[in-house]
């Protein structure tokens, strides 16, 4: 794996800030003290952003065991970044490392995800993010619309669908509207 530039400042930084730090101010922190970021001038702005982001965080999970070695736990998360004295739990192993923790570790740290990059990809990755936001978003929706928790089963869902519909339905004197609202409620959260 190549050498991460970023690896001794942002060490020294997280050792600097205790009370820890945002991905972004890490970024403006690293750019105050002299280190470019945008050596790249030939690449999209969102790749530019998405390899910044990589060598940060590439840097934060290979610090990681480095740390714990040392007496420290590194939370890792792009609102808040801090290093706390390590308690050892059955969890958290010899490294410091969350279970949970492993596919994004493990993603960081394949630098073939960096060298891979290209501004298609990153489109690629952002479009996911924005499709996956915004179906859970319409869930949320259609479950507030069907008046169900997050957690209702497919038979919750069919029962209070057939109770909403034989409600709102036009040939009983319901609200159009509001019966093609429960209807794609359903099917929504029927795919």
């Amino acid at each position: 794996m190549p050498d991460n530039p970023l690896l001794a400042p942002i060490a020294r930084l997280l050792h600097a800030h205790p009370e820890g730090l945002s991905e972004y101010a890490l970024m403006k922190q690293l750019e105050f003290e002299g280190l470019s970021l945008d050596k790249e001038a030939d690449v999209s702005a969102e790749l530019l952003l998405f390899r910044k982001h990589f060598l940060i965080m590439n840097a934060l999970y290979r610090l990681r065991p480095v740390l714990a070695e040392e007496g420290f736990e590194l939370s890792i998360s792009a609102l808040h970044i801090q290093l706390h004295p390590r308690v050892a739990t059955p969890s958290s192993g010899a490294t410091g490392l969350l279970a949970d923790d492993q596919p994004l570790r493990d993603y960081y740290l394949d630098w073939q995800e960096f060298e891979n990059s290209s501004s298609d990809y990153v489109r690629r990755l952002l479009d996911g993010f924005w499709q996956r936001y915004m179906n859970d978003d319409r869930r949320s929706d259609a479950l507030s619309t069907l008046a169900l928790e997050s957690d209702a089963s497919d038979a919750q869902i069919r029962i209070a669908y057939r109770r909403m519909a034989a409600r709102h339905h036009p040939d009983r004197g319901g609200d159009a509207d509001q019966f093609r609202r429960v209807r794609e409620a359903y099917e929504l959260l029927m795919l």
